[in-house]
């Protein structure tokens, strides 16, 4: 089997720039495209080691952990150590992701390979199957991406709150909802919509019992809480719209504090608890809506 230089070489630059440029890309760097055709062209020549078995050394781990960290150093100039880290981890996943998507085209398509000498070939290659791959690469990379970072701002966006109520407490992870603008009418005080599960064991015994029976907008349920607990609990309705539901009602109290167990430790008195008879998650990942007025 005959490799020529020439080819391997501009193969190497041109998938080697794709890839940089797609770090780039996925990690919002600014950085000029000629650092990248000369970080693209170094990674390039160091694939021809495989022509020199005296060099071969060259192809071990460590020289190609040092390879990668002069290519991002000579494409992106990365300002701290930080931005490294993020630069270099996001190269080999999109190296990674592009190999592994070729490797299946490969598969699917009955492209042969092996491995000679720890080498790598493919023989009766073609270069639309190279960009089929980069393509189908580039598409998964991005769906995995877009995946992780909207888990990453729901994740920024969970408090744990601690309600506190005639000397008991409950622990429930709540979810910071900008679009949550429900206030109590009377004193428009802002309100955190909490599922019953979660705060039942700070109810009295009777009041537990009515809401395990009915749906919060039953009116034989908030006529009875209302009678019943009027002497111990000062209940609220709390109007409410949503999607489909035009004309529901909430029944909410105040609790003594609320603790918003973040950095801060910060204790809220001025704060209304609805009850919501329903689950507000479908997986159960947050249990309360909190309002995002409490926060300031």
């Amino acid at each position: 089997m005959y490799v020529y230089a020439e080819y391997l070489l501009l193969e190497n630059l041109i998938i080697n720039y794709i890839i940089l440029y797609s770090t780039k890309i996925f990690t919002k760097t600014c950085t000029s495209r000629r650092r990248i055709f000369l970080a693209s062209l170094i990674g390039s020549v160091y694939t021809l080691v495989v022509f020199f078995p005296s060099v071969r050394l060259m192809a071990k781990i460590t020289t190609k952990v040092i390879v990668a960290v002069i290519i991002i150093k000579v494409a992106f100039k990365p300002k701290n150590l930080r931005n490294f880290i993020k630069l270099i981890a996001t190269f080999h996943l999109v190296a990674f992701t592009f190999a592994g998507a070729c490797l299946a085209l490969f598969y699917m398509m009955d492209v042969n390979t092996y491995i000679d000498g720890g080498i790598f070939y493919i023989s009766n290659f073609k270069i639309k199957t190279l960009i089929l791959g980069i393509l189908f690469g580039w598409i998964l990379f991005q769906l995995v991406l877009e995946y992780l970072q909207s888990r990453s701002i729901k994740s920024k966006s969970f408090i744990p709150i601690i309600v506190n109520f005639k000397d008991k407490e409950v622990n429930i992870r709540g979810l910071l909802d900008t679009g949550n603008s429900l206030k109590e009418p009377m004193t428009k005080t802002p309100v955190i919509v909490v599922q019953f599960s979660a705060i039942k064991e700070i109810l009295p015994e009777y009041v537990q019992n009515i809401f395990c029976k009915y749906s919060e907008n039953d009116l034989d349920l908030i006529t009875n809480v209302l009678y019943n607990a009027s002497n111990k609990i000062k209940f609220r309705l709390i109007p409410y719209k949503s999607l489909g539901k035009e004309d529901g009602m909430l029944l909410g109290f105040k609790p003594d504090k609320v603790i918003l167990d973040d950095k801060e430790d910060r204790q809220i008195k001025d704060v209304v608890i609805g009850i919501y008879n329903g689950r507000l998650s479908n997986d159960n990942e947050y249990k309360a809506l909190i309002h995002p007025d409490i926060l300031t």
